[in-house]
């Protein structure tokens, strides 16, 4: 029987210490959050601090300038601009009789002279149809 008291006194004494050095990692660990906020903070304030205000200094006094300086700093030296409008083209009148008689890639190149959106898969019709209703 003394055998079996030693064996718990000794796995109660393990247990004992296990429990004192887990208890001694979390107040370490603790302690290292702490101390890893209070650094946080002190980076973000000095991160997000506003520039320290400009020293106020006077101006320096500066001479008169000579008359001739002062006449040629009051020229006007702005640059003229001129408005040009440009009138445009007036649209060639394209006569809808004609249209039946033209190719597919003419019907195109008016389309794209005039500015008219259309399919390139659009049929001769359709083209003729898009050019009458736009004239």
């Amino acid at each position: 029987m003394d055998l079996t008291y030693v064996t718990i006194v000794v796995l109660a004494s393990m247990i004992f210490v296990l429990s004192g050095m887990i208890g001694y990692l979390y107040w370490q660990q603790t302690r290292l959050h702490q101390n890893i906020q209070s650094l946080g903070i002190v980076v973000s304030t000095l991160v997000n601090q506003p520039p320290p205000p400009p020293l106020e200094e006077e101006p320096p006094v500066q001479p008169e300038p000579p008359q001739e300086v002062v006449a040629q700093v009051e020229e006007d030296d702005r640059l003229s601009v001129e408005h040009v409008t440009e009138t445009p083209a007036p649209a060639k009148e394209i006569d809808v009789d004609e249209l039946e008689s033209k190719t597919k890639p003419e019907l195109h190149a008016i389309l794209q002279e005039k500015g008219i959106p259309y399919n390139k898969s659009d049929k001769k019709s359709q083209l003729i149809e898009i050019l009458k209703a736009t004239s």
